[in-house]
């Protein structure tokens, strides 16, 4: 493998909402030579509800908490910091 998984993984975090949490979070960035684990999605919940769905009522999931977003809800970073990086 060339660590495109784990160049995936780390891009999908540069854009994803601090508050979408899943399991991924507590597992730590793939190896180099991991491939990507064979299920539909992770399971999320937003960390301001602690439910699956956001304060806009909206799915807490990383297809609607992105960037590219119209949520009022999305937050990209805590104030003052960066994306994180490898």
């Amino acid at each position: 493998m060339d660590g495109a998984y784990r160049r995936d993984v780390e891009a999908e975090l540069r854009i994803r909402c601090i508050h979408l949490k899943t399991k991924e979070a507590f597992v730590g960035l793939p190896s180099e030579h991991e491939t990507a684990f064979p299920a539909d999605g992770p399971i999320c919940w937003c960390d301001q509800t602690g439910e699956p769905l956001g304060p806009d009522a909206a799915p807490a999931d990383p297809g609607g908490c992105h960037g590219a977003s119209p949520r009022t809800c999305y937050t990209l970073t805590e104030a003052g910091t960066s994306p994180p990086s490898s």
